[in-house]
């Protein structure tokens, strides 16, 4: 754990502000999106972390990556069935925080191809939750 890190936080319970998470997997978490600062998230944007603190792909270990994969698929397979996506996009950017982690964002019927690809982390029209409604969200694999 590197103190410093929100995610490493997160992942050893020092932070009561986040949803439980969804599975686990070869040292990797899947969650819903966390709220920071009080802000809504959208519907069914999950994200997949590694446990222990690493920053970059090559870091990863065998188990880690092939758990990458699995939770890549039922995590798509959970937006779409759940949630209703038509669509669903998978990120890596971390530039802001230094800890590796994948997003999986979902992609709504109606939305506008202005706001399709990376652009869909801005489109104002997302569902959104609060983080007691994650919390009450009962999700699990199909």
């Amino acid at each position: 754990m590197k103190a410093d890190c929100f995610i490493c936080k997160k992942h050893t319970s020092l932070l009561d502000y986040t949803a439980k998470a969804i599975a686990h997997d070869g040292g990797l978490t899947l969650s819903h999106f966390p709220i920071i600062d009080g802000e809504l998230a959208t519907k069914g944007h999950l994200l997949i972390e590694p446990t222990r603190h690493i920053e970059d792909l090559s870091e990863m270990n065998t188990n880690e990556a092939a758990a990458l994969g699995k939770l890549i698929s039922k995590g798509t397979t959970l937006i779409k069935e759940k949630f209703g996506a038509e669509h669903v996009y998978l990120f890596r950017i971390n530039d802001k925080v230094a800890h590796l982690h994948f997003h999986l964002i979902p992609r709504y019927k109606n939305t506008p191809k202005e706001y399709w690809g990376l652009e869909i982390m801005k489109y104002p029209g997302a569902p959104k939750l609060t983080l007691e409604e994650i919390k009450k969200q009962s999700l699990t694999f199909p």
